[in-house]
């Protein structure tokens, strides 16, 4: 009796133990079988990968290091910042981490069905005459897979999902730093083509004055007054527009990252420098974006399952179970057996070996259905990837073609204006013979000042194209860690910034 009573103990406590630690478990300690890739990211994918740090830049902190740690006490908002906020802030971010955390504790789920379960209950109540059932006072069950033959294509299929998770996880979060660094950039462009026309106008209102002196001179007709103010209100409207997008653009980045729109105030010096591409480099690379790679993650993934339940068919499973049961002396088991006992243990070996089963067979073809089609899915994202890639290139061609053109002329601008204005300073003639009236002056002189602004526009399609080249290869999020060794004055410092 007290044998037995000290083995249930025992055996109670090691369950019980054994629970505690798999419950407690860490992420980033469980090892994931057959998945070097997610082995690789699942302690850090669930953390964003620019910051460690989930303190968020502007709240309450200790006042004698607010300046160094509040990004707004400046007025001025770096890159990196705006990224790092934009992803702590990401919902799309935290579904698809939900989901990666969901794919994780599934791929645990069937890694553990090796693992013995212990439960502890009771089926105390009262009998009469011969006892029907078993009432016991508490039992102790266990049972556990010893050997499966689909078990482990089921663990190989959940460990594929959770890569599949991870590189999603990852496609979000470089969507996330795309639309923040965009607009992070056009609103840098913006504000600088805003001061270009803010000068064109100044120019464009001393024309008009000039012209208007001119008319009363009898030297100019109405005409050419109402050219001078058309001009003018060409610059003002652009202008107006111009303002208009900043603000627009202050307003998106302030609700991806939770800070005040008035406060932010691109550091152009954060920026870092685009990478050069090339077409053939860029090719081979197009299997590397996260989504082509999560779309074959998740064809094998289907794959395994459907190898799985065909081995279910045919094809035995083992597991283990034990039971110890004390019996209720007051439910007359003695009267009815002649050699009872109160305390019960079995302890033995279930196999099943199914020979015909239509449920399981349906199964089967349903999941090879399954998993052929996230292939063809998967090989089609690989193709539709790899045209928008040729595409992309392409537009890069042409529109560096079209910055080079809209720099040249900017230089000619540059150029004639500094000549223009050597020849009023010293009150020589033009090329042509005629000396340089004001109005000419204020005329190139904005003409500088608006090729100033389409060569920002060219220069921004560029930078436009590049980086959604690099979300297609897979090389944004390293393009961004970089913006946190271009800021000069950085509100988050280096050490930080690992995956």
């Amino acid at each position: 009796m007290k044998p037995i009573l000290a083995f249930v103990a025992s055996a109670f406590s090691l369950a019980l133990t054994v629970s505690a630690q798999v419950s407690n478990a860490p992420v980033s300690n469980v090892s994931l079988p057959n998945a070097p890739e997610a082995r690789a990211t699942v302690s850090s994918a669930l953390r964003p990968a620019l910051s460690s740090s989930s303190a968020v830049p502007g709240s309450m902190r200790d006042s004698s290091d607010a300046t160094q740690s509040d990004p707004t006490a400046s007025g001025d908002v770096s890159l990196y910042t705006i990224v790092d906020l934009a992803l702590r802030n990401s919902k799309a971010v935290r579904v698809a981490e939900a989901d990666q955390a969901h794919a994780h504790s599934a791929m645990l789920e069937t890694r553990d069905a090796y693992i013995p379960n212990f439960s502890l209950g009771s089926g105390l109540g009262y009998s009469y005459g011969f006892p029907l059932g078993n009432p016991t006072l508490f039992n102790v069950n266990s049972n556990s897979l010893l050997f499966s033959f689909s078990q482990h294509d089921y663990i190989h299929s959940t460990s594929a999902a959770l890569k599949a998770a991870t590189l999603t996880v990852k496609n979000a979060r470089q969507q996330v730093i795309l639309d923040a660094s965009l607009s992070y950039i056009e609103l840098d462009k913006s504000l600088k083509q805003i001061a270009a026309l803010n000068d064109a106008i100044a120019d464009s209102n001393k024309m008009v004055d000039v012209v208007e002196e001119r008319l009363h001179a009898g030297l100019e007709s109405k005409i050419d007054v109402t050219q001078a103010q058309l001009t003018q209100a060409r610059i003002r409207l652009r202008e107006i527009q111009m303002e208009d997008h900043a603000q627009e653009l202050r307003e998106h980045l302030a609700g991806l990252t939770g800070l005040d729109a008035d406060s932010i105030t691109p550091v152009a010096s954060s920026i870092p420098q685009m990478p050069n591409l090339d077409f053939h480099t860029l090719m081979q690379d197009s299997g590397r974006a996260p989504l082509v790679q999560a779309a074959f993650a998740t064809a094998e993934s289907k794959r395994f399952n459907a190898v799985g339940d065909k081995h279910q068919n045919y094809r035995p499973t083992v597991g283990m179970v034990f039971q110890y049961a004390r019996f209720a002396p007051f439910n007359g088991y003695s009267q009815y057996y002649n050699h009872f006992t109160y305390n019960n243990i079995g302890l033995e070996m279930q196999a099943v070996w199914p020979l015909f089963d239509p449920i399981r067979r349906d199964k089967a073809m349903e999941s090879k259905a399954e998993a052929v089609r996230a292939q063809r899915q998967a090989e089609l994202t690989r193709i539709q990837n790899s045209e928008s890639n040729v595409a992309l290139w392409h537009s890069l061609r042409e529109l560096e073609a079209q910055e080079k053109v809209a720099d040249l002329q900017q230089q000619i601008a540059q150029d004639t204006l500094s000549s223009i204005e050597t020849q009023m300073e010293h009150g020589s003639a033009s090329a042509a013979g005629a000396p340089i009236t004001p109005q000419q002056a204020q005329e190139y002189r904005i003409d500088e000042r608006t090729g100033f602004v389409d060569l920002q526009d060219a220069q921004f399609g560029v930078t436009r194209v590049k980086l959604n080249l690099l979300n297609a290869i897979g090389g944004l999020e390293d393009w961004a860690k970089a913006a946190s060794q271009t800021t000069s004055g950085s509100h988050i410092a280096p050490e930080v910034l690992h995956p």
